[in-house]
């Protein structure tokens, strides 16, 4: 199924459009959309940066 295309002019035209209540509805859903992607991103590059640290539990000592 095809995305239909809206630029983000038409889409300030169309949710300038609706009811006050509707249009604070579909906003708080973006905004928790959109703290869901941030709260994604941060993990991701946590967790990039906690691979990229040295395993300080790793026995890497040269044995005798």
């Amino acid at each position: 199924m095809a995305k239909p295309e809206v630029t983000p002019d038409q889409l300030v035209e169309l949710l300038g459009a609706l009811p006050p209540e509707e249009l604070k509805r579909i906003l708080v859903k973006v905004a928790d959309r959109l703290e869901v992607r941030e709260w994604m991103r941060l993990g991701e590059s946590g967790l990039r940066e906690w691979l990229n640290e040295p395993d300080l539990y790793a026995d890497d000592r040269p044995t005798r």
